[in-house]
């Protein structure tokens, strides 16, 4: 394989940063005319799971061409478990400072996310699967799969999980510092899990789980 130069690499995750943004705009599209055209909302929605599968092809091939780890090192109960608490015992911490800090109950990102629930079941039905299924596939493959290994040598692995917990952040709505960092910590841990046991699928697995709770938490709230 040719290496590709710094600033290629730069230009792939950016346009990869960009392409995972575009999606949502599709679900606002339906979102729109929920009321007034039911033919609009399942085109809409097709065309919205038709970029999340071309989006996860193409960071799968981008993974696979960085890869640095070799073969999946096979599934690990014991991090993936690790991991989610990991995570919901800082976030909880984070989350307390922001509350008290700023007065936010809850992060702009998963008020964004709230918001799209509840026009239309159809709408409901498939945000759903894709933010418990899809996303996280895609987003583990772009920030973890194909990020950690375009930067940094394979055995450094605590710039490549900062790195990727920053970028990740970047991809979510965030008012002030504490909730920047909320989502950067998420990132750091899910990097953390794919690095140190050498497998994608653990991460996307802990990620899978926390969106899981997450959606469910906000159904709840619309329902």
């Amino acid at each position: 394989m040719i290496k590709k130069s710094w600033a290629f690499r730069v230009v792939l995750i950016a346009l990869m940063l960009i392409a995972i943004e575009i999606p949502p705009i599709v679900v606002n599209f339906a979102i729109h005319y929920a009321k007034t055209s039911q033919l609009a909302v399942y085109g809409f929605m097709i065309l919205f799971i038709c970029l999340m599968l071309a989006i996860i092809w193409w960071a799968r091939r981008t993974y696979h061409t960085y890869n640095q780890l070799g073969s999946p090192a096979g599934i690990k109960i014991r991090w993936i478990i690790g991991g989610y608490l990991a995570i919901i015992v800082g976030m909880d911490i984070l989350s307390f400072f922001n509350q008290l800090i700023y007065h936010q109950t809850e992060t702009a990102n998963n008020a964004a996310l709230g918001s799209m629930l509840g026009h239309s079941p159809i709408i409901t039905v498939i945000f759903v699967f894709s933010a418990v299924i899809l996303s996280p596939i895609a987003e583990e493959l772009i920030f973890r799969g194909t990020l950690t290994n375009m930067f940094f040598r394979r055995g450094n692995i605590w710039p490549k999980a900062i790195l990727s917990g920053i970028v990740f952040s970047t991809g979510h709505m965030s008012t002030n510092p504490i909730s920047f960092i909320i989502y950067a910590y998420m990132g750091l841990i899910l990097a953390l899990v794919y690095l140190k046991t050498g497998d994608i699928r653990n991460s996307i697995a802990v990620h899978i789980i926390n969106n899981s709770i997450a959606m469910y938490v906000l159904l709840m709230q619309v329902s």
